[in-house]
């Protein structure tokens, strides 16, 4: 609540000099300022039972760089007038307003969305004043939220080879033994891939069985997006972050356009592993980007080095990463063979812009 004390400090004079002094004049300035005074509590009461707002985007979802029209309803449902009514937004004085009785007032307010994510405009209320402009009270509004999406870059002017394949896999120098090499069976059960099944042995026995720990072919993409807290350190806004995420979203949807399926590994707060096969697989991996931001604390190098056999099976490997610093170049060049191709998006170049054998080095663009 705020008071006006300018008038509590006139009516605290009146007083005193209604009881030092008295007479017609001070009696009567008396009765004024104290009628004053209770019409004004009462009403500013009043009011803050009948007044209500609402906050109503124009659209529940929003891309990056869009401007978002937020609605904001006010109610005055009592049948007296309401002089005053002020909306604030993040404290920030929107619009005063008067409202007649039994009705509403429609204000609108424009925010411009930079990042994705999830925005809630939980720090809107109005600040109701009596007929008199002496208390002022605060009404929160009930929040409501919006989803931005990221702006998914365009990628269909990028080619990206596809390596050996299958077939090169299988005869990968790789000294260790291929975990996926068993040939142990059990009954099929809800979830398990059908290209694992075996047919001959199913048919035989009457019911499915399923090749345990077998891959029938090798991975023909792999994604590697690092979600790393470094990369806010690139810039103050934050826009290389979007640019690194639009543009791995962006390659992600030209494979799945494609019909190339394709694997998503994430290095983010907690190692996150994705299967494109289809595109409701791709609107899941949007999903989480819409509710993660970037605050991995784990080094990619560090995160690559981990499962190292992981991108034995693939025989296309797209990294996103801030930079090329020297120790992520020495994993990566390491990952690399003779049955494999790497293209690798980074926001900025470090440690040597010279061409790699087999890998591909791309700039990540603002979006």
């Amino acid at each position: 609540m705020r008071i006006d004390f300018k008038f509590l400090g006139g009516f605290l004079g009146i007083i005193l000099l209604y009881y030092a002094v008295g007479g017609v004049v001070f009696t009567s300035l008396y009765f004024i300022f104290l009628c004053i005074f209770v019409l004004a509590v009462m009403s500013v009461f009043f009011f803050l039972r009948k007044v209500s707002g609402k906050i109503t985007p124009v659209r529940p979802e929003y891309e990056v760089f869009d401007t978002a029209r937020i609605l904001i309803q006010i109610y005055n449902d009592s049948r007296f007038f309401l002089p005053h009514v002020t909306a604030i937004m993040n404290r920030d004085e929107m619009e005063t307003r008067s409202i007649g009785p039994r009705r509403k007032i429609q204000l609108a307010y424009n925010a411009y969305l930079t990042h994705r994510g999830i925005y809630e405009f939980d720090h809107m209320n109005l600040e109701i004043r009596d007929i008199f402009n002496i208390f002022t009270l605060t009404k929160l509004l009930h929040k409501q939220s919006i989803r931005v999406y990221p702006k998914i870059k365009d990628m269909s002017h990028y080619a990206f080879e596809l390596g050996v394949g299958s077939a090169g896999i299988s005869a990968s120098r790789s000294p260790q033994k291929d975990p996926y090499n068993t040939r142990e069976l059990r009954r099929y059960a809800p979830g398990d891939s059908l290209k694992r099944i075996n047919w001959k042995v199913s048919a035989k026995q009457g019911e499915l069985y399923v090749r345990v720990g077998e891959q029938t072919k090798g991975m023909d993409f792999l994604l590697v997006i690092d979600m790393n807290e470094s990369i806010y350190r690139l810039d103050p806004d934050g826009l290389k972050e979007e640019a690194l995420i639009s543009t791995a979203l962006g390659v992600s949807k030209m494979l799945i356009a494609a019909g190339k399926d394709h694997k998503v590994i994430i290095n983010a707060l907690e190692r996150k592993e994705v299967e494109i096969r289809r595109m409701a697989n791709f609107n899941a991996l949007v999903e989480y980007m819409v509710e993660h931001n970037s605050v991995g604390r784990k080094p990619l190098h560090e995160f690559m080095n981990e499962k190292t056999e992981i991108f034995k099976g693939a025989a296309s490997i797209i990294i996103f990463s801030s930079d090329r610093g020297p120790d992520l170049r020495h994993v990566v060049e390491k990952v690399k063979d003779k049955y494999n191709h790497i293209t690798w998006f980074s926001c900025i170049g470090r440690g040597g812009q010279e061409e790699l054998e087999g890998i591909t080095l791309l700039e990540i663009e603002d979006i």
